[in-house]
């Protein structure tokens, strides 16, 4: 009788334990999950949560400013472009941001680019050859551009759940139309000097200057340059959520490695200006004798001299140590091809809801 009444104690008192325990563990158990699903209701994006990437459409517009690097940089540094060749521009683009860290963009931009050779030292070892040559140009950049954007914090979530910052790489591939253009001198300095009053045809235009032939694409000296021609830009660029809204605004500046030496129209060398048929793509082809810039402002004249070139009598400043305007002698460099930068400011727009889900609860 004592061993069952033992029994009984040991086996009650065994049970209520278990039962504790279980009741212990439900209230952890409710108490894990409160915590998790305050955490879920909180989370607003970024590079670990509880949300699932949801891939996104964005469309947007940007301005630009651009800037270039060729044969008419003041030195051939490609640092050395000058601030004033600063030129605008804008565009417009869409995109696909299809993982959480990478986006696939399309877009066209118009861009201007211009060069002078007035911005060179005539000071300067480097600069007084390209002062003495006096070339110009303006050229309209019209680019279709597609490239993939690597950004530098993976964003998971969808579009209601973007970072309010991020940096970016940019890498792709465009195709672009370009006409490079000159300003006709006033005057035809070749033929007349300094003093002349020979107005020059079209003076005080700008024309397309690849029609000329200035380095003798027409006489079958070098081949003539392609209008529509590709380029490999590479960009890095920042990116900010505007709060409350579907926009995103970012900076970014990039670099477009050409695949032409052609954007300012100088590459080779200069075309004796006897075999010219054409007056204004001689006055084109060497403007050494212009003593004014494309602006109109005065050159520094005191080492430039005047010689008389190919005994036609075309008497013109230039440069004894370098032989600017002689037939055969150095225009430009055919060995590098030319760069435009391009910065840009942009608005884009994330298309899609931006309502965000909060945490389901029993």
């Amino acid at each position: 009788m004592k061993l069952k009444s033992l029994l009984v104690i040991i086996l009650s008192v065994a049970m209520l334990g278990l039962a504790d325990n279980a009741e212990a563990q439900r209230r952890n158990k409710y108490k894990k999950r409160r915590k998790t699903n305050k955490k879920v209701s909180h989370y607003k994006g970024g590079i670990r949560g509880y949300g699932r990437f949801e891939p996104y459409i964005f469309v947007g517009a940007n301005v630009n400013a651009g800037n270039y690097f060729g044969d008419l940089a003041p030195v051939n540094k490609a640092a050395s472009t000058d601030v004033s060749f600063t030129r605008p521009g804008f565009g417009l683009y869409g995109g696909y941001k299809f993982h959480h860290s990478i986006a696939v963009t399309a877009g066209v931009n118009w861009v201007r680019v211009f060069g002078d050779d007035f911005t060179s030292d005539p000071g300067s070892e480097d600069g007084f050859p390209r002062y003495a040559r006096n070339l110009s140009f303006r050229n309209d950049i019209k680019e279709f551009r597609v490239a993939l954007q690597l950004f530098l914090l993976p964003n998971y979530g969808g579009p209601n759940q973007r970072l309010p910052f991020n940096a970016y790489l940019s890498l792709g591939a465009a195709v672009f139309h370009h006409q490079p253009k000159g300003k006709v001198p006033e005057f035809d300095y070749q033929t007349e000097g300094v003093n002349a009053t020979t107005a020059a045809p079209q003076a005080g235009e700008w024309v397309n200057l690849k029609p000329l032939g200035t380095e003798g694409q027409n006489l079958g000296i070098v081949e003539p340059y392609k209008n529509i021609e590709f380029s490999l830009p590479v960009a890095v660029g920042a990116q900010i959520r505007i709060p409350n809204t579907q926009l995103t605004g970012g900076l970014e500046f990039g670099i477009r490695y050409l695949f032409t030496d052609y954007i300012d129209d100088v590459s080779t060398n200069y075309v004796g200006l006897d075999q010219f048929d054409d007056d204004l793509a001689r006055i084109m082809s060497d403007r050494a004798s212009v003593p004014v810039s494309s602006k109109g402002e005065a050159r520094d004249l005191t080492n430039l001299r005047i010689i008389n070139n190919h005994g036609e009598g075309h008497n013109y400043y230039i440069e004894g140590n370098v032989g600017t305007g002689i037939d055969g002698s150095k225009r430009g460099n055919p060995d590098d091809n030319d760069m435009i930068f391009v910065t840009q400011i942009k608005v884009s727009y994330v298309l899609g809801s931006t309502t965000r889900r909060r945490a389901k609860y029993r």
